[in-house]
Order: C-alpha cells, then structure tokens, then sequence
C-alpha cells in the first residue's frame, strides 16, 4: 500500500473495536490471498493456544505471541490479520490452503475487495 489506504485502516479498527471483520481479498506483491479479517488481539491469542502444546516443539513460541495479544494495537495499524486464509493465485511458493492465520503487512497490499 504505497498510499494510505483510510477505507482499509477503518476496516481494519472496526474489527478491532468488534472482534471479527468481513471477508476480504486481497493482492500482495501479485499474490491473491483471501480470508476474514481478524482483530490482532483474537489472531495472536488463537496462535499462542494452537502454539502452547507441550507436546510441540513449537510450543516455547507460544508466548511470543502470548505477549503480543497483551500489546495494544498501534494505529494506524502497519498489519492485515487474517483467518482462514486461502491462496487464490500468484507465483508464489505458498501453499494453496495458508491455514487458519496470515498476516500482511498494509505496505504490501496494492488492491483489496470485501464480500
């Protein structure tokens, strides 16, 4: 997002204030990724619980996460926090299926759309 984007940043606050956004599309460096927009807070907690497994050796990254969920979001935000992401097209080494959280950066967003 070379320009900012107020529409987008709104959306995004919303969802903070709400807890769950609309669904959206979105183009990032020509990668067309799809998913609900999620407030940063819910997106670092539903990572830090799927993280904190002791059975994982993923799971000593879960407070790293655990701590950002605590943080307040900055504004205007510099992040598009995702969930149930789908990869829709692009040249790009990312699987089809992205799982249940993704974050981009707003700098990198050139076009979106809700549905």
């Amino acid at each position: 997002m070379t320009t900012r984007d107020d529409l987008l940043i709104d959306l995004i606050n919303r969802t903070e204030m709400e807890g769950e956004g609309p669904r959206i599309t979105v183009v990032a460096q020509g990668v067309v990724i799809t998913g609900r927009i999620a407030a940063h807070r819910r997106w670092a907690t539903e990572l830090a619980g799927r993280l904190d497994d002791g059975e994982l050796p993923d799971a000593r990254f879960a407070e790293d996460f655990a701590r950002e969920a605590g943080e307040t979001p900055e504004y205007p935000p510099a992040f598009l926090h995702l969930r149930g992401c789908q990869l829709i097209s692009g040249a790009s080494s990312l699987p089809a299926a992205l799982g249940e959280s993704f974050r981009v950066p707003l700098a990198a967003i050139s076009a979106w759309s809700v549905r």
